[in-house]
């Protein structure tokens, strides 16, 4: 999108007001949903979103400094910007993902996120643009509450069919937020340099429950009541600062532009967590028959655990070639991101601390300790662009959205210590168009995003339940089947507004 934008104010207190309301907006989010797993699901402002991304070679606007800084040169002018974005209908469903027909599903509309920007270009160093910003990079949420009951001969030491109750209950809300500042330099009218230096905030939250029942309710003639019943309750919540820096490239020659960019591995600065893990079930019949009955109660808790959000070092490289004109643009961007190897993102001791427990059979650092990798991945994205007239252009993008864990993990839930999500890979199409007037620009556009991934574990069998099958297997739950179809749509309406607070 262009911009006219203008350096000074000729009245400060004239938008003094509009600078509040813009900072109220930055600090008022709504939850976005994605599923984790992915380095591209989201775009940080409506013109990048609509080019899909696809900008490390020019044409982010406001988002220079995330997608090659080397380009907050090509801005020179003052400005304080806002760019915010709406809503996303998502619509998730792991069909049989908690027993045969019956799934765990979620459809939900959110909001995306924003961005603000200040703009320097120095009088005296024209040739260097400085750039501050924050912005959320992820913000993602899910929420999944099913149950199922019905009657059926579960318990053999129990004569006749015992009603059954299953309950799963999952929420798992993960922010990233940055702030920072970074330059771009011109060496050259055709060679620029930048980097930038950002500080991520990153916020997980956790909350896992699953039930299982079996019983018999009293009625007027016997008044005893039989039950057994099985829990695995699963939760955290962490923090972890971390400072983020990128150095970029950009060239341009005739009717082409080149950038580049290399994301150095995080750094850690703080951060920690408190996570909670219990196991129990009361009355069980581990023999087939017996009617005497098994009791078993395991958890754990330690808070301060130290908490490790790694990001890996990746590498970014895009081309631009623009028409002779200047009015029609075909962008390329690719990245690829290294893998990282086992690491504990909770590092549990075997100390459990001041309020913390461990009543497990194993040290308090093996059960609540969390340990995860990221595969290496490449992800590709191209887009257009059309400039109709100096206040309108039409633009679109396709990218793809790889995940970096991996998808089929043959593990039972009750073996490791590890969220319970599906990962799987998306595709976004987008396209739409944008507005120009005199202080900034209107965006109007949509993306597809679908992703489905085939024959993945259940995450609990709740319609064939069995009393007891082994120790890491829930009881009153049935065997896993790898039959699970997981599909993921998201329509997202792109109504973007750029507004630039500083006037000539």
């Amino acid at each position: 999108m262009l911009m006219i934008l203008t350096p000074g104010l000729k009245n400060k207190t004239d938008f003094l007001p509009l600078i509040l309301f813009a900072l109220l907006l930055m600090l008022r989010h709504e939850p976005v949903q994605a599923q984790g797993g992915r380095y591209w699901d989201q775009n940080l402002n409506s013109e990048a979103a609509l080019l899909s991304g696809a900008v490390v070679a020019g044409e982010s606007g406001i988002a220079a400094i995330y997608y090659n800084p080397a380009t907050i040169s090509e801005m020179t002018k003052n400005n304080l910007s806002l760019s915010a974005n709406l809503a996303s209908l998502y619509y998730f469903k792991a069909q049989d993902a908690l027993g045969t027909d019956f799934p765990a599903d979620r459809t939900q509309l959110s909001i995306y996120p924003r961005i603000i920007t200040l703009t320097l270009n120095p009088k005296k160093k024209p040739d260097l643009t400085i750039e501050m910003a924050y912005f959320t990079k992820t913000n993602e949420y899910l929420q999944i509450n099913r149950g199922i009951s019905f009657s059926d001969e579960i318990i053999s030491s129990n004569p006749g069919d015992e009603y059954y109750t299953g309950e799963y209950y999952l929420r798992s809300k993960f922010q990233d937020y940055y702030g920072g500042a970074g330059f771009g330099y011109k060496l050259s009218n055709s060679v620029a340099l930048g980097f930038s230096g950002l500080i991520s905030y990153k916020d997980d939250q956790y909350y896992n429950l699953v039930t299982a029942s079996a019983f018999t309710p009293p009625d007027d003639i016997n008044t005893a009541q039989y039950l057994s019943d099985s829990r695995f309750h699963l939760k955290y919540n962490m923090y972890d600062v971390r400072l983020i820096t990128k150095l970029g490239l950009h060239l341009k020659q005739d009717l082409w532009s080149f950038g580049a960019n290399i994301n150095f591995p995080s750094i850690k600065i703080f951060g920690n967590g408190t996570v909670v893990k219990q196991f129990e079930y009361s009355n069980i019949h581990k023999e087939s028959g017996s009617t005497e009955g098994s009791e078993k109660y395991y958890a754990g808790r330690q808070k301060k655990c130290p908490a490790h959000f790694k990001d890996p070092l990746s590498i970014a490289a895009g081309a631009n070639f623009y028409s002779s004109t200047g009015k029609s643009i075909l962008l390329f961007t690719a990245e690829y991101f290294f893998g990282l190897s086992t690491f504990d993102y909770i590092e549990a001791s075997n100390d459990p601390g001041e309020d913390g427990y461990n009543f497990s059979p194993v040290e308090a650092g093996e059960w609540l300790t969390f340990s995860t990798h990221q595969n290496p991945v490449f992800n590709a994205g191209i887009a257009f662009k059309k400039i109709v007239n100096s206040d309108l252009m039409l633009s679109g993008g396709f990218r793809t959205d790889f995940n970096y864990m991996d998808s089929g993990d043959e593990s039972q839930f009750m073996e490791y210590n590890s969220k319970m999500s599906y990962s799987l890979n998306v595709y976004h199409l987008n396209y739409g168009l944008g507005y120009n007037f005199k202080r900034g620009s209107i965006t109007l556009g949509m993306q597809f995003s679908y992703g489905q991934e085939k024959n993945q574990r259940q995450i609990v069998n709740f319609t064939e339940p069995v009393e007891f099958i082994s120790d890491i297997l829930m009881p009153l739950t049935g065997p896993l089947h790898n039959q699970v179809l997981v599909r993921y749509l998201d329509v997202s309406v792109y109504f973007g507004f750029l507004f630039n607070f500083m006037k000539e």
